[in-house]
């Protein structure tokens, strides 16, 4: 079952422009860094990439000695979870409702609840208490 929400064009245009402008950003000092650091390689000839490069490499080194730990307490708690919860099942499987409780949690009749089941698509409109207002209902063979 896919529920969507229906979105106005002004959100998405938002999101959009938001979305945009990180990209920019993102692309500016991406690239902005590497002509730093190219400019300051290319001061003369005998400048080696080594002394220019091992501040960004003790960054690196710090992100990844960090990815280590945390994958290393991520696998180990994975670990001690199948170890210890392995063929328990300790949920208890939920009643079946029948078409008279769903019909009245949904203040509809059993006939529509019958229809709405019935349906290979199906789109549902909700009025501002959260009943039923509207359904279109497509019946598609299979």
């Amino acid at each position: 079952m896919i529920i969507t929400t229906s979105r106005s064009w002004a959100g998405f245009l938002f999101d959009a422009f938001l979305t945009a402008i990180g990209w920019m950003a993102f692309i500016y000092l991406f690239g902005a860094g590497i002509v730093a650091i190219l400019r300051g390689a290319a001061q003369g000839p005998r400048v080696s990439l080594l002394p220019t490069f091992l501040p960004t490499l003790d960054t690196l080194a710090t992100y990844v000695i960090v990815f280590a730990v945390n994958a290393v307490i991520l696998i180990c708690w994975a670990l001690y979870n199948n170890f210890r919860f392995t063929g328990l099942d300790r949920r208890k499987p939920i009643a079946d409702i029948g078409k008279a409780e769903v019909a009245r949690s949904f203040s509809v009749t059993v006939d529509t609840v019958d229809s709405l089941r019935s349906a290979k698509v199906l789109t549902i409109h909700h009025n501002e208490q959260g009943e039923l207002s509207a359904s279109h209902l497509k019946h598609t063979a299979c």
